[in-house]
């Protein structure tokens, strides 16, 4: 058999192994969220339905508690593990109040003995009714936490911060804000059974706040593994030409 031969079998071994190994993970995670105004939160379990890339899942949805909040959500999690979402919350209330917005996402298989971990926040506040749009924070917490295990991990924008509407009507930006990305580059703590992120911030009365979050931690891919053992094979069959 000549070399150009052996080298395409090789590859076509390495090929069916890779596809093999990527299996799709088949059980939906049980995603939670947590919202609502500080000592008086729901918790919320949206359904996750498979994208097509493995491990992956997409969940979207609304709910509205009554004369407190409207919340919106479109996210897409892996399990082996990042959580990346877009979050509109509105204050109905009439009075400014201080909110929570947490997502927890069960992962596998756990990162140790140690973590490498990056993440993101950006994102806007708008007056809808005319009285002045503000998000603050609310005591010392960040306005992003990322969570290892229900510990924070990685705080974006911390206290203090206000991002207020210009004008009656108007948006004001709240600056995207990268750390340990691109990457993940930031040394972390072990995570053994989930990830997550915490919003903590005071809305005023009747306006909204949009946000844009996401959270990674690092923990090594088979199919890049597999790929690298392939790579070892072609390189020893060149060698013996």
């Amino acid at each position: 058999m000549s070399l150009k031969l052996v080298l395409r079998a090789g590859v076509a071994l390495c090929t069916v192994g890779l596809f093999t190994s990527a299996s799709f993970a088949a059980v939906a995670p049980d995603v939670q969220i947590q919202v609502g105004v500080m000592g008086n939160t729901q918790t919320l379990s949206p359904a996750a339905v498979a994208n097509g890339s493995p491990d992956q899942f997409d969940l979207d949805g609304n709910m509205m508690m009554p004369g407190m909040w409207n919340l919106t959500w479109d996210m897409t999690v892996d399990t082996d593990p990042f959580v990346n979402g877009v979050f509109g919350l509105t204050n109905v209330s009439g009075m400014t109040q201080t909110f929570i917005l947490n997502v927890t996402l069960p992962i596998a298989p756990p990162v140790t003995p140690s973590s490498l971990i990056g993440g993101s926040v950006g994102g806007s506040v708008t007056d809808v009714n005319g009285g002045g749009g503000t998000v603050a924070n609310a005591g010392a917490a960040p306005l992003f936490d990322g969570l290892i295990d229900g510990v924070s991990a990685l705080p974006i924008i911390t206290a203090p911060f206000s991002f207020s509407a210009p004008f009656p009507g108007g948006t004001a930006n709240i600056p995207a804000t990268n750390v340990g990305l691109p990457g993940p580059t930031i040394p972390g703590p072990a995570a053994l059974s989930t990830i997550g992120i915490n919003h903590t911030f005071t809305l005023t009365p009747g306006d909204t706040v949009s946000l844009t979050s996401f959270f990674q931690v690092v923990i090594p891919e088979p199919a890049s593994l597999g790929l690298l053992a392939c790579g070892s094979v072609l390189i020893g069959l060149r060698r013996r030409r």
